[in-house]
């Protein structure tokens, strides 16, 4: 590799994503619980990764997949902070590589709200020379055009990029697109793998 080049994904490698657990934390029943995860965090939310979506957009299409549950919804978007959680070694991990002379970016599939919203609790981005958040070009791992979009924004080869991904087809696309990848499992195996593939 000839340049220092990582790409992290965020949701699964650098925070937590626990809808159950945030619900339960706003005061939800177990009968709404059962029924937004079943409506809204199975499948809606993904989907909503793609387009940059207005608050009133969001709010709006949420409570269409939960009828009689209107409040319910705007209580979770006045706290959405609760469904995430940066994990124990982000910071600590980030801050290493970028003293090592790391160039760091992101490229995540978030939906505009909620990366709006959660990254003001996401410290660790300050570690980052910038990345690429599906809502804002409207694509998504693993399309192979999101790659190559996060490389052709900040000017450097795949080749000389290390991707890592909790989705092993995030994890195929970026290595079809010529990027070096690493599916993480935990911190230790993808650390000791990071560790391996840039020495």
């Amino acid at each position: 590799m000839n340049r220092k080049v990582i790409v992290f994904d965020l949701g699964g490698v650098l925070v937590d994503f626990h809808p159950e657990k945030g619900l339960r934390k706003i005061g939800f029943s177990e009968e709404v619980i059962r029924i937004f995860l079943n409506k809204i965090f199975h499948g809606l939310w993904e989907s909503c990764d793609r387009y940059p979506y207005s608050d009133p957009e969001i709010r709006a299409l949420f409570k269409r997949a939960v009828p009689g549950y209107e409040k319910e919804v705007d209580m979770l978007w006045d706290n959405l902070t609760v469904v995430t959680g940066v994990r124990p070694y982000t910071e600590e991990w980030l801050q290493d590589l970028k003293q090592q002379g790391y160039q760091l970016y992101v490229l995540s599939n978030y939906g505009k709200n909620s990366f709006e919203i959660n990254s003001k609790i996401y410290g660790f981005l300050r570690h980052f020379d910038g990345g690429v958040i599906s809502c804002e070009v409207e694509l998504m791992k693993p399309e192979a055009e999101i790659y190559d979009r996060l490389a052709q924004k900040y000017g450097f080869e795949p080749e000389d990029a290390v991707f890592i991904d909790d989705r092993q087809v995030n994890v195929d696309g970026a290595i079809a697109r010529g990027y070096h990848g690493i599916l993480f499992e935990d911190y230790e195996q993808a650390k000791k793998e990071l560790q391996e593939l840039l020495s």
